[in-house]
């Protein structure tokens, strides 16, 4: 038998296809809201244009009264390196997340360091890529339209650049068509 963890995710995890590139076993469990936080981006310090997304990072900031919509995806536990690869800046903390049934999960999910999160320097805001890329996991996985919307309120950095692995996902999204 497989063992395997739950995993929330909030961020460019949301897209299905994006989860798979690296952990192919990740299936669907449930949409579900981190209660008592705030979704943020941070450029961690970084110039945009050397990230990977070319702008700001999403993370979860602690904010009584805030909730963050994600999903819950079931890993095999031999993609736990390979998402704590891809997560290597965040820190892995467990979280308590309520599905719209009310069941509740404890999940694995990445958090930047305090440290990372409002340094001097670059613009935090995400570039519209990386954006793009949350909203439409949002959208295929159904969360409330009200948070779509919020997503969809979030100002962008304007840099509007190749991203290889961008391309690729929309590669991707138009296959699954």
């Amino acid at each position: 038998m497989r063992m395997s963890f739950l995993y929330f995710a909030f961020g460019s995890n949301l897209l299905r296809q994006r989860l798979r590139l690296n952990n192919p076993s990740a299936t669907f469990v449930s949409t579900a809201r981190l209660e008592g936080y705030r979704l943020a981006f941070s450029n961690m310090g970084l110039d945009p244009r050397t990230m990977r997304w070319r702008g700001g990072a999403a993370t979860i900031v602690d904010a009584p009264g805030h909730a963050v919509w994600g999903c819950v995806w079931r890993l095999d536990n031999e993609h736990r390196e390979s998402l704590d690869r891809q997560e290597s800046v965040y820190n892995a903390i467990e979280v308590p997340v309520t599905a719209p049934d009310n069941t509740v999960y404890t999940c694995l999910t990445y958090q930047l360091p305090k440290d990372l999160l409002s340094p001097r320097g670059f613009d935090p805001r995400p570039s519209p890529m990386y954006l793009d890329v949350i909203v439409r996991g949002a959208v295929q996985n159904h969360l409330p339209g009200s948070y779509i919307d919020q997503l969809n309120a979030v100002q962008h950095n304007g840099l509007h650049e190749d991203i290889d692995l961008y391309t690729h996902l929309l590669r991707m999204l138009n296959d699954d068509l």
